[in-house]
């Protein structure tokens, strides 16, 4: 009998390749197709408003952009434990040669896309995740990298139930939960990425030596301190009050800490039997915060408009729907700041179009101690709010709304209409009737349910500007059936898509209420009569859930009005017959200039020279 060589196994010719670490999940002519011709281009590269920038903040400009691109790093890492490795692995194999350099490529273009391994599928019809690698998934993960990656919502809640004293730290904003053992181990952001807050840090506070602008000065400085002192909450809150109160710089850095990627805090905040420790305990569960940063040059001839609209805030909290019932913890007055920007940066979560891109930020969150007693600043993206597609404006038109309304849709009605939306967050009640946040008691209906009722608000402010001559009978029609026609939706959303399962909701309940007509094979019209009081109606309705604060309330209606029909599915099938391109690909050149320009550290500069005849300790240095 004649001996068999030992079975070998043959590595991968690359880690993109059948077997590999990261094996495409994608064939490389669908990657080439998603890039050659579903993919938009958006540049942002705002010349003309660095050139009016002063020398000094020029400089300023490109120490915030620094900044920004580190804090990237502490987004990619909250997302996946991946991706940083997987980003890193995608460029070496786009440069070498090989067969694989063109799907390399491709992959780190939608990987970019997405800022991350999975976004959703845009032309899928069932709301499926786009995944980069067959091996590496985001969906079915809910706690994303917040939590130990095998963590599920049951291990969690049991270990909850048996280690109340631990759920405060575990359930904070600002943690990182790992496994230590049979223990699980929460650690402040401030510990775990030391080395990225320091250095953005560092970038900061260059950049308020360098600005000719004081106040923006102090918040960077107190941003600064924030970010390697994120377990202080006074720290925290004086660098969120003097964000909220920023008033007159050429420049504005959003440092976001956005809580719409944690959905495993959000369930269990939301479960009946660790709500009821949580009250025994004084325990308030918070979702974790992921960081998205955008930085801009400040449009400074927005702000007559942005005032004269803002005017009315005070009318709409005397008016607003279901007052009598929360009367005792509604916002009285307000206090709201508003800039436009030309946005130069866009990182971590603000760079992940995973389903769309925002016009506005509203910070900071309402579950912040800032955004209770001192305000709110609401951030305009400039190219964002006026980078339509001219050339499928028509087509769209034709294909899905009536011919004697196509007057009505003005996408430059976009800016009021966000606008309306951000300030009427500050409408509606601050908690649940028993005090619980309002959000994360709804479980994860929550985010999605917040949204559309600030979609509704933006009706009913439009119908006081109307009323005080701020915008005409037409113009307000239009801010109406413009919102609508684009709420129609170019793909079935997941529930984890909040501002688009609100936008379903929002065409399902005003058809139920014969505010607009929209069925399969027919076109969009609305009857403008009527959408003022639906506005009303629906504010109420999801007003009255959030107050009772009942999750099961919540699921109910969620998922009642945000139940696919063929109506929905008309629209996305009409609207996947046009040329459009529903992925977005950000390209900042301006960002990459500014990231590798060389700077003299003027830190260093200034740093004291120590004595050789001091004999007291080192003081600790500003890096």
């Amino acid at each position: 009998m004649s001996k068999q060589s030992p079975a070998t196994t043959v590595a991968p010719s690359s880690p993109l390749a059948k077997g590999g670490e990261f094996e495409l999940a994608i064939s490389p002519a669908k990657l080439a197709d998603i890039i050659g011709t579903k993919t938009r281009v958006i540049e942002l590269d705002p010349v003309e408003a660095y050139d009016k920038l002063s020398p000094a903040n020029q400089i300023a400009l490109a120490h915030l952009v620094k900044a920004a691109v580190i804090l990237d790093d502490v987004f990619l890492k909250q997302d996946h434990p991946d991706n940083i490795h997987a980003a890193d692995m995608l460029w070496q194999e786009a440069t070498k040669p090989t067969s694989y350099a063109d799907a390399a490529l491709d992959a780190l273009t939608l990987y970019t896309i997405h800022n991350g391994m999975e976004g959703p599928d845009m032309y899928g019809k069932s709301g499926k995740p786009l995944r980069l690698f067959k091996n590496k998934k985001l969906a079915g993960t809910p706690g994303k990298a917040f939590y130990p990656q095998d963590l599920t919502a049951k291990e969690l809640k049991s270990y909850l139930l048996k280690h109340p004293e631990e759920a405060s730290a575990i359930l904070g904003n600002n943690t990182i939960v790992r496994r230590d053992g049979d223990k699980l181990v929460a650690e402040p952001y401030s510990v775990v990425f030391r080395e990225e807050m320091q250095g953005a840090g560092r970038q900061l506070l260059l950049a308020a030596q360098a600005t000719d602008h004081e106040g923006l000065a102090n918040y960077l400085r107190l941003q600064a301190q924030a970010l390697v002192n994120d377990s202080d909450p006074k720290i925290m809150f004086e660098a969120e009050k003097a964000w909220a109160e920023l008033q007159g710089a050429p420049l504005d850095i959003t440092v976001a800490r956005e809580t719409y990627n944690d959905e495993l805090s959000a369930q269990m905040a939301a479960d009946p039997q660790l709500c009821a420790l949580f009250k025994t305990h004084g325990i308030t569960a918070r979702k974790k915060d992921s960081f998205g940063v955008l930085v801009g040059i400040v449009d400074m001839e927005s702000q007559a408009l942005i005032q004269k609209l803002y005017g009315s805030l005070p009318d709409f909290l005397k008016e607003q729907p279901l007052l009598e019932l929360y009367k005792s913890q509604a916002n009285e007055v307000c206090n709201i700041k508003f800039v436009d920007v030309h946005i130069v940066a866009l990182t971590g979560d603000y760079a992940a179009l995973r389903g769309g891109m925002t016009i506005a930020a509203i910070l900071p969150n309402d579950d912040k101690l800032a955004e209770k007693l001192v305000g709110r600043r609401v951030t305009f993206q400039y190219q964002i709010r006026s980078g339509a597609d001219p050339d499928l404006e028509k087509p769209f038109l034709d294909a899905l709304v009536a011919p004697e309304q196509q007057h009505l849709y003005d996408i430059e009605t976009c800016f009021p209409d966000k606008m309306g939306h951000e300030i009427t967050h500050y409408g509606g009640p601050k908690a649940t009737e028993d005090g619980r946040d309002k959000k994360a008691a709804l479980g994860a209906w929550g985010d999605t349910l917040e949204e559309c009722k600030a979609n509704n608000g933006a009706i009913i402010m439009t119908g006081i500007w109307k009323r005080q001559g701020k915008v005409t009978p037409e113009q307000a029609d239009q801010i109406a059936f413009t919102w609508m026609a684009t709420n129609l939706p170019k793909r079935q959303p997941t529930l984890s898509e909040a501002h688009r399962t609100a936008a379903i909701m929002e065409l399902n309940y005003y058809r139920e209420k014969g505010a607009i007509t929209f069925e399969k094979d027919g076109k969009l019209t609305i009857v403008p009569e009527k959408m003022a009081d639906t506005a009303q109606q629906m504010w109420a309705d999801i007003t009255r859930i959030q107050f009772e604060g009942n999750a099961e309330t919540a699921k109910k209606f969620g998922e009642k009005y945000a139940a696919w029909n063929a109506a929905l599915q008309y629209a996305v099938d009409e609207q996947r017959k046009l040329p459009q391109r529903l992925y977005r690909q950000v390209v900042q050149p301006m960002r990459d200039r500014l990231e590798t320009l060389e700077l003299p550290d003027r830190l260093e500069a200034a740093r004291p020279k120590k004595s050789r005849a001091a004999v007291k300790a080192p003081q600790a240095s500003a890096d």
